[in-house]
């Protein structure tokens, strides 16, 4: 199932190596979302992106989620706070992939971090900052202010933040966009299993499982469970889009590993119940860093 270019001549540059187009397509070409439009109206997006970075009274997006470092502050706020980049390309949100919309994320987010919890609050947040009243007009003609159009423009604002680089280059067809190594890293990366949870053009972002399916992983949080109560749902998280891994550290929900070499043999060990060579590791990680460049 692997493709492997023809023996070179002495001398002449090495041979590629790389999965088959036909596991590209299938494991990588489609966004998760594909089918979806959340991205609004353009009016939408600008009340979106003010409302994001103005916030209310009680703060604002920008505090925990800078634009800088793909939407994140390399800090724990009781969970690791996720990137936002390309974040409206997922199916699942939070850590513990228990929201399915990012419309009702943002909602839960706005009410938990900004205190924006009923339509008054909306209405007391416009009335308190003058710069908002005429972009929210322009979004939202004859409407009045509620959480529920706060959450839309924002998420209008969010569907706009996406990203392109060699890699999508790469899925589309330019096998010459990924070095040798990162190809190497590519394959190694579907062989061992990591594409299992981490694929589409996030690699990840679309399903939830057991943190330590293979040997359990040892955390305080509850994952899913501290939401749902349900036994089922103990440490299962979100499997997170790795395409800015390599510039998204620190790791996993608690934040507690901040090497991505580190975090590649953990998962090798407590998802997949596998020893990675020192080789896979490296190769793993090129073809990481290889996804998180932008154009």
């Amino acid at each position: 199932c692997w493709s492997v270019a023809a023996a070179t001549l002495p001398g002449s540059a090495p041979a590629k190596r790389g999965p088959s187009r036909e596991h590209v397509d299938a494991l990588f070409f489609v966004d998760a979302r594909v089918g979806h439009d959340d991205a609004g109206t353009p009016a939408q997006a600008e009340f979106g992106q003010l409302l994001f970075a103005n916030g209310t009274a009680s703060g604002s997006c920008v505090q925990c989620h800078d634009p800088e470092q793909f939407g994140q502050d390399r800090r724990t706020h009781g969970r690791n706070t996720p990137a936002l980049a390309d974040v409206s390309r997922q199916l699942l949100f939070g850590w513990d992939g228990s929201q399915r919309s990012l419309r009702a994320m943002v909602q839960r987010e706005l009410g938990a971090h900004l205190m924006l919890r009923t339509n008054e609050s909306a209405r007391q947040a416009l009335s308190d900052d003058p710069a908002l009243h005429d972009p929210f007009a322009a979004a939202f003609p004859g409407e009045q202010p509620s959480l529920e159009r706060f959450a839309q423009a924002i998420v209008a604002h969010l569907s706009r933040s996406r990203t392109r680089g060699r890699w999508d280059r790469y899925v589309e067809g330019d096998d010459a966009s990924l070095s040798s190594f990162e190809l190497e890293g590519l394959s190694t990366f579907i062989e061992v299993g990591c594409a299992t949870c981490h694929r589409g053009r996030n690699l990840g972002g679309a399903s939830a499982h057991v943190m330590g399916l293979a040997v359990p992983y040892e955390s305080e949080d509850l994952g899913r469970a501290e939401a749902t109560g349900v036994a089922a749902d103990r440490y299962v998280f979100k499997a997170p889009m790795l395409r800015h891994a390599a510039r998204t550290g620190p790791y996993l929900h608690d934040g507690s590993v901040h090497e991505l070499a580190e975090v590649v043999r953990l998962m090798g060990r407590h998802e997949l119940g596998k020893q990675l060579s020192q080789s896979q590791i490296a190769a793993i990680v090129a073809f990481l860093q290889a996804t998180a460049e932008s154009e």
